[in-house]
C-alpha cells in the first residue's frame, strides 16, 4: 500500500474555492449557467464551489454531471476518453461552466470541449481545482485554475483517487510509491 504526504490542505482549498467563486460569480452575473461536473473526481469540488457561489450571492444556476473516463483503474491516460454518462440538459445558447478535478494530459477536457462546442453553447468555460501544465499533451487551457502542481506527482484526496482509493480525504495528498 502506498503512503502519501500533504500537498494542499483543506484550509488552502477552501480559501482558493472562495476566491474562484468570487471571480466566477462576477463573470456569470446576469446569466443562468449550467454547471457541469466531470465524474467522478469533481464531485466534492463542485459541491463546495456551488456552495461558495451561493455564499457570494450567486445561486441562479442549474447543475448536471457528465461522465468521461480515460484512466480506468490505472494511473496512465489512455489518450482516448470515453463518454460514460451524457448530459440530460440541452446546452444550446446556454452559459456552461465545466468543473473538473485535475487537468493532467488535457485529453479529457479537450474531448468534453469539442463535444460541448458541437452543441452550440453561448459561453463555455472550465474551472479546475488542479492543473499539471508540465504533463499537458493537448493544447487546452482552463479559464479558472485553483492550483498548479508538479506533473510528476500523483495526487489523491478531495474527490481525486489514486487507483480507486483516497477520494474521501479532505486534503490533496501526494501519493508516494
Amino acid at each position: 500500500m502506498a503512503t502519501s504526504k500533504l500537498l494542499i490542505s483543506r484550509e488552502e482549498i477552501a480559501k482558493k474555492i472562495d476566491e474562484l467563486a468570487g471571480t466566477i460569480a462576477a463573470d456569470y452575473e446576469g446569466s443562468h449557467p449550467l454547471i457541469v461536473g466531470v465524474l467522478n473526481g469533481s464531485y466534492i469540488f463542485m459541491a463546495d464551489l456551488t456552495r461558495a457561489l451561493w455564499g457570494k450571492g450567486f445561486g441562479d444556476f442549474d447543475v448536471e454531471f457528465i461522465g468521461v473516463t480515460s484512466y480506468g483503474d490505472g494511473k496512465e491516460s489512455s489518450r482516448n476518453p470515453q463518454l460514460t454518462k451524457d448530459l440530460k440538459a440541452d446546452i444550446k445558447d446556454r452559459h456552461v461552466l465545466i468543473v473538473e478535478d485535475v487537468i493532467d494530459t488535457g485529453w479529457t477536457l479537450d474531448f468534453i470541449d469539442k463535444l460541448f462546442k458541437s452543441r452550440n453553447p453561448k459561453v463555455l468555460k472550465t474551472v479546475t481545482l488542479l492543473s499539471k501544465p508540465s504533463k499537458k499533451e493537448v493544447d487546452y487551457t482552463p479559464d479558472y485554475i485553483g492550483f498548479e502542481v508538479d506533473g510528476g506527482k500523483w495526487v489523491e484526496g478531495y474527490g481525486l483517487d489514486g487507483g480507486k482509493s483516497g477520494r474521501g480525504c479532505p486534503d490533496v495528498r501526494e501519493v508516494i510509491s
